[in-house]
């Protein structure tokens, strides 16, 4: 998954190609450039604004292509992408530089804003970025990397929280991270509520709202929409728990012969929980917060009916 970032500031050219191609964030291999020479991408760069009389304005754009840990990438292979990436802008000159101080390996491209075969300044709209997104989730394909569909119902990263991440200071991250560790060990959603709860965490997930709120320990709020994966969405938390909470029932089922019937009702599916080795305690709601207990009734997802029609 890479995702690209228009860094929207005020740094002059020179500066902001100096920075990219530090040695302590980058290797000399790991640094290209497309219709110029990266060592001395500033003079050239310079020269056809001078040619073309455009010495004022916005010296530079500058992208950001940044690749998810989850994602197996080379650094090479980050580079070719990056260069790849560089193509899409006919006419200009850019220098990629690879930057692998980080976690995350991410690409920097900066662009000269005059075009050297017409003279035109680069001017960007939201449309165009979109289309620069889709380019760049389609070199993310042919290397078999997963991609961000533009049409995710996920808010975007803006650009102060791109930021902070990569800082490793992001409270949204820390929070995303909290609920990975908790939906792991938790085996359904009041487990869910329990171990957020544990942490310090407020989670409002009413029938009320479309969207799960998280209130951190600092007194930050957060919906899943601002959590930027679609795996955080209420609808597909909801079908995470009700896949595992369905997988325990049947694994309780099979082990138990004594249960010759699956006409129980939703105390007897926790009790049922309570006893098997991977499910915790769930008879007290001490520590939980009042949206915990409201969804309680309705933690393993299904209906008396449906539980009936289920074969196990």
């Amino acid at each position: 998954m890479a995702i690209i970032k228009f860094i929207n500031n005020k740094v002059d050219l020179r500066k902001t190609l100096d920075y990219i191609c530090k040695e302590e964030k980058t290797d000399k291999k790991l640094i290209s450039g497309k219709d110029c020479i990266p060592e001395n991408a500033y003079e050239e760069m310079m020269t056809v604004k001078q040619m073309y009389k455009k010495l004022k304005g916005r010296e530079k754009i500058h992208f950001i292509q940044s690749f998810s840990p989850e994602d197996k990438l080379t650094y090479k292979q980050a580079h070719e992408i990056g260069l790849k990436m560089a193509e899409y802008f006919k006419g200009f000159q850019v220098v990629v530089a690879t930057h692998i101080d980080r976690k995350h390996i991410h690409n920097h491209l900066v662009l000269n804003t005059v075009n050297f075969k017409t003279g035109y300044k680069f001017h960007q709209s939201k449309y165009d970025l979109q289309k620069i997104k889709d380019y760049s989730n389609q070199i993310c394909k042919e290397y078999g990397l997963s991609i961000i569909d533009h049409k995710s119902k996920v808010a975007d990263i803006k650009i102060n929280e791109y930021q902070a991440r990569i800082k490793g200071i992001s409270w949204k991250q820390i929070l995303a991270e909290d609920i990975d560790k908790v939906m792991e060990k938790a085996n359904n959603k009041y487990d869910f509520f329990r171990g957020m709860n544990y942490l310090g965490y407020k989670v409002n997930w009413s029938n009320e709202k479309l969207s799960i709120i998280y209130t951190t320990p600092n007194g930050y709020k957060c919906s899943d929409r601002k959590l930027h994966q679609e795996k955080y969405l209420r609808e597909n938390m909801e079908q995470y728990f009700k896949e595992k909470s369905k997988k325990i029932i049947q694994g309780v089922n099979k082990e138990k012969h004594e249960y010759k019937s699956i006409h129980s009702n939703l105390t007897d599916i926790i009790e049922m929980l309570s006893r098997n080795k991977q499910a915790e305690d769930t008879t007290t709601l001490t520590g939980l917060n009042e949206s915990a207990k409201r969804e309680l009734a309705i933690e393993m997802h299904y209906s008396t009916e449906e539980l009936d029609e289920m074969e196990f």
